[in-house]
């Protein structure tokens, strides 16, 4: 693994990273020699805090870098496994997103990853282009942190009269 390229696939979305070892708090119970990702703080601010087993074989791979949203999707191959995981910043902060499934080649097909089915259903039926379907608020859904409010129209209901089903 190349740690210098990391950092610099990172540097690359305005953020910082670090990778070592992880750090044991029980030396006698030690968990499963496994990768770790977290979003840590010093007093230059937020990075991308990797924790690498020395002893396994992990190989990370940045699958797509997007500077103009600040995000990158990264792939983590360890023991037979492959996960993939998108990061990036929202408003105000760093984050780390496990992508579920194998289908995400980009950072955009991850976000799509990582939407509910009823959020995809409510952008088809409003033949949302992909510009519009990263936006956080669209005929669709309005997106607040990591909830999504999808506008629902029933058909007992007048059109006026519409609900907000909140999706977690």
């Amino acid at each position: 693994m190349d740690t210098a390229l990391v950092k610099t696939r990172f540097a690359r979305i305005g953020a910082r990273a670090t990778v070592r070892e992880p750090v044991w708090l029980n030396r006698f119970r030690r968990e499963p020699d496994l990768f770790a990702i977290d979003i840590a703080r010093d007093r230059r601010g937020e990075y991308f805090d990797f924790r690498v087993p020395r002893e396994e074989d992990v190989d990370i791979t940045i699958v797509d870098v997007q500077p103009a949203m600040r995000h990158l999707l990264l792939l983590v191959r360890q023991s037979g496994r492959k996960d993939k995981f998108l990061c990036g910043h929202d408003e105000r902060h760093w984050f780390v997103a496990g992508v579920p499934g194998r289908s995400a080649s980009t950072v955009v097909t991850a976000i799509e990853a990582l939407k509910p089915q009823v959020v995809k259903g409510a952008q088809s039926q409003k033949a949302l282009c992909v510009r519009e379907r990263l936006r956080r608020r669209n005929a669709a859904f309005l997106l607040q942190g990591e909830w999504f409010f999808v506008l629902m129209n029933t058909e007992n209901e007048a059109p006026a009269m519409r609900h907000l089903v909140f999706l977690d």
